[in-house]
């Protein structure tokens, strides 16, 4: 988006959407460390999108636009998107994911649940949790992704440009969890002092391909649906069949392994996101079919990307 359009996510709305989550997100995560029930997990995923529709709110105030419910979903990234673009989103998570793991089993074969057992059999037990499980992880993985990569990425991309917005907010997005790192059970297995830059240094990268897809598939459902997959292939499939007191340093969300392939896909990605045309300097805006699937014929949408 050109940096010469006007603002369409305006000050007072980024600011109220930082504050609100900031605050909010704060108060669930001590509720959590202090022992409270399991349910404020779902609560505190779904803030972001919380304060993502009051910013929005803000929004629509500040640039004097009318209310409509599908203009509105189109500024929170809440939009169709090709179906190659959701298995794509399945599909990278188990490539940076799997591979750390397959490395850490054949090196530690002990800490592999499956050791001497048939392929076959192990892909048996596995395989429908890794399908069937990603579902009910949308529904929370879209909490956050409304807020990250629905309002967040978008916002901050017209006041700089992708790559720095990318960035920012992979940035924002793995911070918000170290509270829960620092003084709760996330990711229990290796000391703060080693899981807390770990755990950016993973996730800063798996951010920035999410982004990048986001800004490919003018959607944030391939956002939802990637944050699913990684949550259900490390949390309930791959680290449930993996043991050791090492297995922390090698894979999961602060394994050296993993780090180093996020980041393989992370790179490929910003050299992909580079080749973006902004929409502002395109001089086919007015025939350009994606540009209107993008607006929806939204007047304001377009008044902002020609500047």
């Amino acid at each position: 988006m050109s940096n010469s359009a006007t603002t369409g996510y305006g000050k007072i709305s980024l600011i109220t959407f930082f504050a609100w989550v900031i605050i909010l997100s704060l108060i669930a995560e001590v509720c959590i460390v202090t022992g409270g029930p399991d349910w404020m997990y779902f609560v505190l995923m779904w803030i972001p999108a919380f304060s993502a529709i009051v910013a929005s709110a803000f929004s629509l105030k500040e640039n004097k636009e009318k209310f409509s419910l599908k203009s509105f979903l189109f500024r929170l990234w809440i939009r169709k998107c090709r179906i190659h673009y959701i298995l794509l989103a399945v599909l990278i998570p188990l490539i940076y994911l799997l591979i750390p793991y397959m490395i850490y089993w054949k090196t530690h074969p002990d800490n592999f649940g499956y050791t001497g057992v048939a392929f076959p059999v192990v892909l048996k037990d596995c395989l429908p949790m890794m399908v069937v499980g990603i579902l009910p992880n949308v529904i929370s993985a879209m909490g956050e992704e409304i807020g990250w990569r629905g309002y967040m990425l978008p916002a901050l991309t017209e006041r700089s440009n992708h790559i720095k917005a990318l960035i920012a907010t992979g940035l924002f997005w793995a911070c918000w969890h170290l509270p829960l790192l620092a003084f709760g059970d996330y990711m229990a297995g290796a000391p703060v002092w080693y899981k807390l830059p770990a755990f950016v240094l993973c996730i800063l990268p798996v951010g920035i391909i999410i982004g990048g897809l986001t800004y490919m598939s003018n959607s944030v459902w391939p956002a939802a649906f990637l944050h699913a997959a990684h949550n259900n292939f490390d949390q309930a499939v791959f680290g449930v069949i993996t043991r050791g007191d090492d297995m922390m340093y090698y894979v999961s969300e602060t394994g050296f392994l993993t780090i180093i392939c996020a980041w393989v896909i992370a790179i490929i990605m910003i050299v992909k996101i580079k080749d973006i045309e902004t929409c502002g300097d395109c001089g086919e805006m007015s025939t350009c079919e994606k540009l209107e699937m993008i607006t929806g014929n939204n007047e304001e949408a377009l008044k902002r990307l020609k500047g």
